[in-house]
């Protein structure tokens, strides 16, 4: 089957390597902002009596690049494949190199560095390649015993969002690790029915909100406390507590917690398949049936190719969202 847009080529441990689009019942390409990998889900066709079906490789181990023209999107490893005896695919998925930024963990004293050195030097004794490095200048100290790279990263990137008042994000290009900066694109895509919109699901939810932060010493002792008024009044207190020290500036970090945990707007929306659709970019959507019209984030992106269709789903946020970590430890 042809398979419009994209190429699969897979690669055995043994170095036996074939293009296997046209093998390929479904594939499935996705990213989710709380997920360090993105995956990609795909079926060949196999059998034990046509000759003439050609061979996939689907080995464990195996590299796996998807590509769209010459344009490379993953590079991957497949790490899970599933045959069932009354079906003629093997479903195999693939994971690009940010697993391995949760399957390897590390013991690090960070003293006084900034957020995109510790990336590099961490990256670099696991032998992950790394890009661009979004630049903070905040320097940072912090112990972290037995810690994952994926959260050292995070946290490192964390605790300076709280200086710069940035949020960031990781991402793979290829094989190098990239950390950027996360911006509203000048050129956002627009999505509307009668156009690339299929279908747009709205939903509101104040169950998980955070509306009042409390700040502590070490002592226990009640520093201050910051809230949305307004929010409290509505909906009742949901205060969260932290611990000044913990902080290099307790009172943004609190700020960042009434902002990050307001009232959640999430948008879920089917469009026609677009590969610019993907989790970290921008939309603007405009659907006169749910009342949903503006500028979002793309939080998780799904792109499904089957039957020679291609369709995007996607989950939708007002705001962008950073995988906020706070591992490790302050230094003493």
């Amino acid at each position: 089957m042809e398979q419009e847009y994209v190429k699969i080529r897979a690669t055995n441990p043994d170095g036996f390597t074939a293009n296997i689009t046209q093998l390929c019942r479904s594939i499935t390409w996705s990213g989710d902002w709380r997920n360090a990998a993105r995956t990609l889900r795909y079926s060949p066709m196999v059998s034990a009596v046509d000759i003439h079906l050609p061979r996939a490789p689907t080995e464990l181990g195996g590299s796996v690049q998807f590509w769209r023209e010459s344009d490379l999107l993953m590079d991957a490893y497949a790490l899970e494949r599933t045959r069932d005896s009354l079906g003629n695919t093997i479903d195999v998925t693939a994971y690009d190199r940010g697993l391995y930024l949760t399957r390897n963990s590390d013991f690090r004293r960070v003293e006084k560095q900034t957020a995109e050195a510790v990336t590099a030097s961490v990256c670099g004794k696991f032998g992950i390649p790394v890009g661009e490095l979004a630049a903070t200048g905040v320097p940072i100290t912090r112990n972290f015993i037995g810690v994952t790279v994926y959260k050292i990263i995070m946290t490192m990137y964390s605790l300076a969002s709280d200086q710069t008042g940035k949020q960031y994000r990781i991402r793979f290009r290829g094989s190098k690790l990239e950390v950027v900066e996360m911006k509203q694109s000048d050129e956002s895509m627009i999505l509307k029915p009668g156009s690339n919109l299929l279908s747009c699901v709205a939903k509101e939810s104040a169950s998980s909100m955070t509306n009042s932060v409390a700040v502590y010493d070490d002592q226990y002792n009640l520093v201050t406390i910051q809230e949305d008024g307004e929010a409290v009044k509505l909906y009742g207190l949901m205060q969260a507590a932290i611990r000044s020290g913990a902080y290099d500036n307790p009172g943004g970090h609190a700020q960042q917690i009434l902002k990050e945990n307001g009232l959640k707007t999430t948008i879920t929306v089917n469009t026609l398949g677009n590969l610019k659709l993907i989790t970290g970019s921008t939309v603007v959507v405009e659907e006169p049936a749910t009342g949903v019209n503006g500028l979002f984030w793309i939080i998780s992106d799904t792109h499904t190719w089957q039957r020679g269709i291609y369709q995007t789903k996607l989950t939708l946020s007002l705001g962008g969202l950073m995988d906020k970590q706070t591992a490790g430890s302050e230094a003493k």
